[in-house]
Parts: structure tokens; C-alpha cells; sequence
């Protein structure tokens, strides 16, 4: 059904195409196209000036390069041409097909503006490391989340799939990791300070910025310590009489992009025989399934999206609805948003303006169960079916296809954003605003699993079956409004400009679920999903079967918040630049002691081009230094953590005979001591343009520590916390350091233009305090397995959530060798030979060690585009360096499971190999260890797009503006050592990252599209 819809969709989607190309190519016998270029007195090409036939509603925009082609009718005179900061030129129509246009600068210069917090500035006068990213680079990545669009397009940003199941979620770093906690940044949309943007659909995306030093986020203060995310949507153009309408369609398909090298059935069995002599007596005639076959599928993918925007003198307005529809490439998984966006402005006189922007995003989303990791150890000489049709068995790890089949998980919500604000200007200079922010959510999870048997042949029942049928539901509700108001004074006189900003927000956020568990449902259908006591009780034993019920907030999300904000930005002579920031936050998540915290920047920047002794360079067209530094924060945390808590879900038992009684006791001591997280920053730059800024470069040198994180310590006894209790203390330092550089050149060749960009960001990350300063409390163990053995450390010197284990020195070859060497008792001749680390002759715990980080030395984008007349081709790179991924799928084998390939280099005598060992189904040789690490690095094809725009001469026959059609391909490639399905392993927190259990993989996408404008 799947694919029936996915091959309508791809054949109206090509319908569509011919028939404007077939309309299209009938032309206007009286009509003609003239052509021509603008530019400025100093011959500079002009993209995006508005060409307006006198007297009409037709027209065009100049190309990156400043050329343009426009239809013209007898009876039209004259065309106007229109750029802001450019006086406006009215231009007679001749009998001559080619212009060349000069437009006269208006005594304000044109300047490029940079979106910041409450604001916006001069990008000359810019003091802190922002990356811009607009809307038509955000729009070249099709995901359901538009953050993804930054991957290998901002420096300094990290952004790692987590999952390749349809609306997984995302893992953002801004120049490393910074805390224990959580490391995400904030987002601020439109004005609305929230932590995830899931919601929103890219196409209704202007620009993003992206706030990386202190000078830029301390204006965020207690939530601007892991950067911040500025996502501006689209709106209309005030005086824009025309409506314009414009509809993008893109469909496509998903495949496996990549293959796990496991062995097949025969290969599976010689293995077998030699960890177990007589296992399979013929190798040859055993089955061969290949599992990843059996459960990965070729799978759809659609993103449509319908807008219209426009305005009046006195109005704008920009609404828009969005189709988004992933079903995954394992079956049962897939994810449905449909996005309605509305942003409305009305200017009620030259000093009042009110508007509204609003976000509504339904959606749902199925989720299959992890087989990937019964796929990965299912043995392959076990059969799918047996000949009956029933599901085989697999032995230790379960039948993933049976798994599928019983599986019935499923996400429903809707997420509302939106704020209705006021502008008031009055004495020349002042604005005042007012905006009031909503973020509302509710998601409803239902999990059902019926009651089924997998048999063996004879009949028997397998270890894979449920016994009775279990149904959990959940309802989670979120809801947080902002209050903000502020003043704003921008001053240009003489040769100096204020630009000022003072405000006072209020900020409440609450949370609150509920889920409720039972089992034996009367039916399976889902008409009957539902845990009423009629349905759920065990007849034969009289027996109410709900199991559990809970009622409660996330901790996380039920807070106050108050601030006070005041930022000054001062520029002389467009040469001087100093800009200071004060931030003072409340919180109830600390104690009345420790509720405030002030947060303070200061920047300054010196625009050297300006200065009269760089006239004479020419070829340098921009020269700026800066540097800043501040103290922002972290609020990250459970306020719980500052109360003792006491545990209600105790029993009692009394009396002769027993009776049971609900009961409480004494659970964790709180710390009533807690404060911020606080982090330092200091940021150089240096923004260079040569070439009338063909050529661009900007390179930051940053520089974060982060003191008083927020950590878990283990306390005295005598506290009576109890066993494994732990109290969380500001307790930990860590250090981030690197430096940031971007580098662009753009040019035109002929016909062809082109541009070329490259980033890169070094990252060193160090913990530098940590607890006490001897014992467990100077350690954190973490990136548990499924065996309960920890494989990270994080402790003072190293990297946060450094891997742990010990280091390998080849193979034991012989006894003689066996006996000369420190090794565990368990050793034996073949096996792995562990280096007896600390030299003191012995082989134990105290030998496992640093052995490799999880975070990249260097992260990097290339990013190339392409135009040739009416086609364009667009060609992204990302990739990171120097981080290790621990191999956490293959670590972990208690039963007899599949092998990757290398094991088929194994050791199976003296001199046979000294880097595999002989062949097991665990116990020795799983021991943690540098042989699960694996190179992290990798070089990854994000985007191939190749694109035809159809010529207006051709298309304004059916009044249609612009159309392009494109072919897009995601994750086509990856060069990576790693021999997983992906090299982007997140998740899991900061002391677990790096680490493969079996993700869901990343899929390549191959894809079509089309884009209208009327």
C-alpha cells in the first residue's frame, strides 16, 4: 500500500513537470525577453534587486551575480528597480535587449544584519562569533528536524544523528562539551526561549544563527553555557501588494546505506566447529539467512509544503501548511508531522505595531522494537520461517521478524508555539516591546503486545513468548509561557551609533504525566486497548492484572524563572566597536541563598578596513579583529536535588499475622547548598575579506571553562543515605579550547558561477576538577553495557567520558610465551595479551586504562555550489576527526551469536595472526578492551542536489514566477575504518557517548522535488 502511494505521488510529481514544460514552450508572438545586470558605482554586481514592470505585478530579482531577464508586452514603458539601501531607478524601455543598470547608494550604507538576542545588529558592528545560516542552505537537507540542516555548515556546531528511526532525536555540541549534565543548547524561535525545535518544518525557516561566545550568549545568561540557536521564520513584506504563493513537493525513497560484513551460514558453522568440535558435521548444507535482508526494506519518504505571504502598507503576513511523512526502513516504524504556520504584523500607525506568530505541529509516530541488535547477533544458519509458515526460532537473541510482527508502539501529540507581541516607538529613538510566548505539548504513547509463542520444531515452546498480553499508556503534558519586556535605544549621530537594550522577563514552566500498565487484555484488536478493569482481569485467579500506575512531574520542566537583561553595543567612526551585556537570572530550582546569579560580557572590535591607512590596499575589503569574554551559565538540573526526599512506595509489614501497610521512609539527603553551573569564555576573531569579498575568511580562537558542574558524590554513612546513595555537589571543572575557521570564495567564470566553503573546528576537551581528590569521588564510571561492566572514565587530565579498558599487545603465541608474560588466570594460548599498564608485574583491574576519546579533535563541512546557466549543482561534505567508537554490540556475547568478518582472521596457530584471537562465544577475549575500539573518523556525502530552474520566459505564460525541479541524494557515501552501520553514534549522555549498541541505522535517500512560486 506503502509503495502504490509512493509511485502515485512520483508520477503526479512528473505529470506536474511536463505539463509546465509543455505549457511553458508556447511563447507570446508580441512578447519579448530583455536581459541586463545592475550593480553599483563601484561596479560591484547587486543579487536581489526587485524589477518591477511600471503599472503592473510582474517582475523579477537579480541572480547572485546581479543579472536578471525579464518579459516585457507592447504597451509596457518602463521598469523600476529596487534595493534596499539603494535609491530606487526608473528605467525607459528602448528597443535595446541588453541593460546595463548602475544604482546610487542612499546616504545610509548598505549594511548586512545579524539576528542576536533581543535584536538585531550591524554585522560590521558585531562583537561576538555568530554563524548565520539562511533559509535556502537549510532547505538542501530534508529531515524532520531543521537542526540537522547545520551539519557541516556552521563552525563550531556538532550535530549527530542519535537515531536513523523516523523523528529521532538529535545531539547538538557548540564548541564541545561543556558540562556533566545536560549539553544541549537552547532555542530561541521567534522570540520563545524552548530546548527542542522538532516542531517546526525548515521550509518556514528564514535564517539561523547560531550564538557561540560569551559576548553573544550572555544575554541568555543561566541557559547560555551551551550556546544558543536563534531561528528567525519566514513572515511577508510590508507594501507587498502581490500575494505571493509558493508550493515545494519532494518525494523519494530510503534504502540501508550501508551493510554490517557478518558471517554467512557456512561461514558461521566452520567457526562453530572450531570454539566446538562436531557442531555442524557439513558445513556446506547448512541454511543461510541473511537477517538484514529479511528485516531492512526500501522505504518512502515526502515533504510538502504550501505557503502564501504578502502584505499592505500597513500589514504582512506569512502562513503556511507542511506535510511531513518518513516511514523507516525497518518495518513498523515511522513518524507524520503536519506543520501550520502563521505570522501576522499589522502597523497601526508609524509608532504602534502588534503581530503574532504561531506554530501548530500534530503529529505521529510509530516505533519498532531494537531488533538491529537481533540482526546483528542473530546466527545465520537459523531460518526465518519454518516451511508451515510459522516463525522460526533463533536461538539467545529472539526472532526479530516475530518481534516485528507483535510489536505495537505508537507516539501521538501535538506541540503549540507561538507569542503575540507589541512594538511602541516614541521620542525618535526609543522602542519599547512586550511579547507574551506560549510553548504547549502533549504526546500520548500507547505500547501493546499480545500474548504469543514462538515454537521450536517439535513443538515445544521457545525462550521467545509472552505470556500474557501487555498494554502500558502514558500521557505527558508540558506547558510554558515568557513574559518579556523591553526597551530598546538606537542612536546614530556624527560618527558615533548606540544601539541599547534593557528588559525584565518572567518565565514559569510546568510539567506533569501519568501512565498506567496492565496485561492479559481481553481482545487484541485496539478497539480494546484500554486498561479498565473489565478488560484486564484474570478470570481463573480472580485477579486484577494492573500492574503499575504513576502520577508526576518532570523534574526538569517545572520551574521559575525571573531575569534582568541590559546590553550596550557602541560603534565610532564604523571603526571602534565595544559592547557590554549584563544578565541577572532567578531560579527556583536553587535555594533562596543561591536563587540569583549575574552574568556579565565584554567584547570590543576595531575595524581595521576603515582606517585611512588601508586605502591604499585594494584588494582588502574587509579587515575586522574582536575579542570578548563573559561568565554564562547552566541550569540544567532536577531541582529536586536540593530537597531530601522521602520514598512513598514502601511497605510495612505488622503484626501477628502479617499485615501490610503502606509506608515512607527517609530516601536521599538534598543539598540546599547547590548553585549555578558557571562557565568563562574567552573568544578572539579575526574577519577578513579580499577581493570585494569574493574571497572570505573568519577564524575564532575560544576558550571555556566551566567550574561548579553539577555532579553526584557518594556521601558518609553516617548521612543515612543508605548503600549507593549519592548527593549531588558543585563539584567538577572542565576545559574546551580550539579554533574556528571559515573560508568561502565566490566568483563567476562565464557563465558559470560557483561558490566554495570550507570549516573546520579543533576541539580539546579536559576535565580539570572532579570530586575529591582521592578516592571513588575523584572517578566517574560510566558507558555501562549490557553486562553491567563500564567502559568510560571520566576523571581529571582526560576527556569527558574517556574510554576505560585495557590495552592489547597482540596474541599469546606460545606456552612458553604465556608463562613469560603478566595475564590474567583465564588466558590461554591465542587469546589477547593485555598490557600490564602500571609496570608492576602483575595483571589486573588496576591495568585497565585511557585508551581512547569518544569526542572529535576536528569536526569539518565542505560545501560546493554550482551554476551553469539554468542548472545547478549543489555537493555537501561533513566529517569529524580523532575520536574512537567503541564497538559495544560485539563487546557484549554471553551466547553463541554471529561474528563480523574479522574473525575470520583469526588466530589459529603460532605465527597465524597477532592481532585476532582465536575464535569464542565470549569469557576471556570480551573482556574490555582497545580490540572493541574502533576509529571513529569519517568523511560523509551529506547532500548531492542537481537542478533545473525553468526560464521565465518560458513559465510566466501560466503565471508562475519561478519552477525548478531537483534530484536530490542523502548520505549517499561514507568513508569511515568504522565497521558499523554509522559512524554518528550520540546518545546516551556525555559519560556514555561513542558507544555502538545497535542504532537504528542512517538511511541513504534518494529524492525528487519541485518548486513553484506564483
Amino acid at each position: 500500500m506503502n509503495n502504490n502511494r509512493y509511485s502515485r505521488l512520483i508520477g503526479r510529481s512528473f505529470c506536474l513537470v511536463v505539463l509546465l514544460m509543455l505549457v511553458s514552450f508556447e511563447a507570446f508572438t508580441q512578447s519579448r525577453t530583455i536581459t541586463g545586470s545592475i550593480s553599483t558605482e563601484s561596479g560591484e554586481t547587486l543579487p536581489g534587486v526587485n524589477i518591477l514592470i511600471s503599472g503592473s505585478t510582474r517582475g523579477t530579482v537579480t541572480d547572485i551575480d546581479g543579472n536578471f531577464s525579464l518579459v516585457v508586452q507592447p504597451g509596457d514603458l518602463s521598469f523600476k528597480c529596487s534595493f534596499t539601501g539603494y535609491e530606487e531607478r526608473d528605467v525607459p524601455i528602448s528597443q535595446a535587449n541588453d541593460y546595463k543598470i548602475t544604482l546610487v547608494e542612499k546616504s545610509t550604507m548598505l549594511e548586512e544584519y545579524v539576528v542576536i538576542g533581543y535584536g538585531v545588529v550591524r554585522k560590521s558592528d558585531l562583537t561576538g562569533a555568530v554563524s548565520s545560516i539562511k533559509s535556502e542552505e537549510l532547505l538542501k537537507t530534508t529531515s524532520s528536524n531543521p537542526i540537522q540542516s547545520l551539519q557541516g555548515k556552521a563552525a563550531g556546531v556538532q550535530v549527530t544523528t542519535t537515531s536513523g528511526a523516523p523523528g529521532a532525536g538529535l545531539s547538538v555540541r557548540i564548541r564541545g562539551v561543556g558540562t556533566l549534565n545536560n549539553s544541549e543548547p537552547i532555542y530561541v524561535v521567534d522570540g520563545v526561549i524552548m530546548n527542542d525545535v522538532a516542531f517546526l518544518n525548515t521550509a518556514d525557516i528564514a535564517s539561523m544563527e547560531v550564538l557561540k561566545d560569551a559576548s553573544a550568549t550572555a544575554i541568555y545568561g543561566s541557559r547560555g553555557a551551551n550556546g544558543v540557536v536563534m531561528i528567525t521564520t519566514k513572515r511577508g513584506t510590508i507594501g507587498q501588494s502581490k500575494t505571493q504563493v509558493s508550493f515545494s513537493s519532494e518525494t523519494g525513497f530510503q534504502k540501508l546505506a550501508k551493510k554490517i560484513d557478518l558471517l554467512n551460514g557456512k561461514e558461521f558453522a566452520t567457526i562453530a566447529n572450531e570454539i566446538k568440535p562436531g557442531s555442524y558435521n557439513n558445513v556446506d548444507a547448512v541454511p543461510n539467512t541473511d537477517w538484514q535482508d529479511e528485516v531492512f526494506r526500501t522505504a518512502p519518504i515526502h515533504n510538502h509544503q504550501l505557503s502564501i505571504s504578502g502584505g499592505s502598507e500597513k500589514s504582512e503576513y506569512y502562513a503556511a501548511i507542511g506535510l511531513y511523512r518518513q516511514d523507516g526502513i525497518i518495518p513498523k516504524s515511522s513518524y507524520q508531522r503536519i506543520s501550520i504556520k502563521l505570522n501576522n504584523a499589522y502597523h497601526i500607525n508609524k509608532s504602534i505595531t502588534t503581530g503574532i506568530n504561531l506554530t501548530l505541529s500534530p503529529y505521529e509516530q510509530q516505533n519498532a522494537p531494537n531488533v538491529t541488535y537481533s540482526v546483528y547477533r542473530a546466527q545465520p544458519l537459523l531460518v526465518p520461517y519454518y516451511e508451515d509458515g510459522s516463525f522460526g526460532v533463533v536461538y539467545n537473541v529472539g526472532n526479530p521478524l516475530a518481534d516485528l510482527k507483535h510489536s505495537n508502539s505508537f507516539n501521538r501529540g501535538l506541540r503549540g508555539v507561538g507569542n503575540v507581541y507589541a512594538d511602541i516607538k516614541f521620542a525618535k529613538h526609543f522602542t519599547l516591546r512586550s511579547s507574551y510566548g506560549m510553548d504547549a505539548g502533549i504526546n500520548k504513547s500507547e505500547n501493546f503486545t499480545p500474548a504469543y509463542t514462538v515454537y521450536n520444531p517439535d513443538g515445544t515452546a521457545s525462550q521467545q513468548f509472552n505470556e500474557f498480553s501487555d498494554l502500558s499508556k502514558s500521557t505527558f503534558e508540558s506547558r510554558s509561557w515568557l513574559w518579556e519586556n523591553t526597551l530598546t535605544w538606537l542612536r546614530d549621530f556624527d560618527k558615533h551609533r548606540i544601539n541599547t537594550v534593557a528588559g525584565y522577563t518572567m518565565q514559569q514552566t510546568r510539567s506533569e504525566y501519568m501512565n498506567i500498565a496492565g496485561q492479559n487484555i481481553i481482545r487484541d484488536e485496539n478497539d480494546f486497548w484500554y486498561l479498565l478493569p473489565s478488560y484486564i482481569i484474570d478470570e481463573a485467579n480472580n485477579i486484577n492484572m494492573i500492574n503499575s500506575i504513576g502520577n508526576g512531574v518532570e523534574t526538569n520542566l517545572y520551574y521559575n524563572m525571573i531575569s534582568y537583561l541590559f546590553r550596550a553595543n557602541y560603534t565610532y567612526d564604523n571603526k571602534y566597536i565595544i559592547t557590554a551585556t549584563f544578565r541577572r537570572d532567578g531560579s527556583s530550582k536553587f535555594t533562596q541563598n543561591n536563587r540569583f546569579a549575574d552574568f556579565p560580557s565584554f567584547a570590543a572590535g576595531w575595524n581595521v578596513i576603515n582606517e585611512s591607512f588601508m586605502s591604499e590596499l585594494k584588494h582588502i575589503s574587509t579587515l575586522k579583529v574582536r575579542a570578548s569574554w563573559g561568565k554564562i551559565g547552566n541550569e540544567k538540573i532536577p531541582y529536586l536535588n536540593q530537597y531530601s526526599v522521602v520514598d512513598g512506595g514502601l511497605v510495612a509489614i505488622f503484626s501477628n499475622p502479617d499485615a501490610f501497610y503502606s509506608a515512607a521512609s527517609y530516601a536521599k539527603l538534598g543539598n540546599p547548598d547547590l548553585k549555578w553551573e558557571s562557565t568563562s569564555q574567552t573568544d578572539i576573531g579575526l574577519e577578513v575579506g579580499m577581493f570585494n569579498n569574493r574571497l572570505m575568511f573568519e577564524a575564532d580562537y575560544y576558550r571555556k571553562v566551566t567550574d561548579d558542574i553539577l555532579v553526584e558524590l557518594s556521601t558518609p554513612g553516617h548521612m543515612g543515605n543508605g548503600q549507593g546513595q549519592r548527593v549531588t555537589y558543585n563539584a567538577a571543572s572542565v576545559l574546551n579550547r580550539g579554533i574556528e575557521t571559515n573560508l568561502s570564495w565566490r566568483d563567476k567564470t562565464g557563465e558559470l558561477t560557483y561558490r566554495i566553503g570550507l570549516i573546520g573546528t579543533t576541539i580539546h576537551n579536559e576535565v580539570l576538577a572532579i570530586g575529591g581528590n582521592s578516592g571513588i569521588d575523584s572517578v566517574l564510571m560510566g558507558g555501562y553495557l549490557g553486562n553491567g561492566i563500564p567502559v568510560t572514565q571520566t576523571r581529571v587530565g582526560l576527556p569527558i567520558g574517556a574510554f576505560y579498558g585495557y590495552k592489547t599487545d597482540g596474541i599469546f603465541q606460545t606456552q612458553e610465551e604465556l608463562d613469560a608474560y603478566p595475564h590474567l588466570s583465564q588466558a590461554e594460548i591465542g587469546d589477547l595479551r593485555f598490557m600490564d599498564t602500571n609496570g608492576d608485574g602483575k595483571l589486573n583491574g588496576l591495568d585497565r586504562t585511557y585508551i581512547g576519546s569518544p569526542i572529535p579533535k576536528f569536526v569539518f563541512g565542505l560545501n560546493i555550489e554550482l551554476v551553469f546557466k539554468a542548472f545547478d549543482l549543489t555537493f555537501d561534505l561533513q566529517g569529524q576527526t580523532g575520536n574512537k567508537i567503541f564497538n559495544g554490540k560485539d563487546a557484549v556475547r554471553p551466547d553463541p551469536y554471529n561474528f563480523e568478518q574479522n574473525v575470520w582472521d583469526r588466530w589459529k596457530g603460532a605465527g597465524t595472526s597477532n592481532s585476532e584471537p582465536k575464535p569464542s562465544f565470549g569469557g576471556y577475549n570480551y573482556i574490555p578492551s582497545d580490540r572493541f575500539l574502533m576509529d571513529g573518523s569519517f568523511v560523509r556525502l551529506r547532500n548531492i542536489i542537481i537542478g533545473y530552474t525553468f526560464p521565465e520566459s518560458l513559465i510566466n505564460r501560466i503565471q508562475v514566477t519561478s519552477a525548478r525541479i531537483y534530484l536530490k541524494g542523502s548520505n549517499l557515501y561514507t568513508l569511515t575504518r568504522f565497521t558499523g552501520y554509522t559512524p554518528e553514534i550520540g546518545g546516551g549522555g556525555v559519560l556514555s557517548n561513542g558507544i555502538d549498541n545497535g542504532i537504528y541505522p542512517i538511511a541513504a535517500v534518494y529524492s525528487i522535488g519541485l518548486n513553484i512560486t506564483f
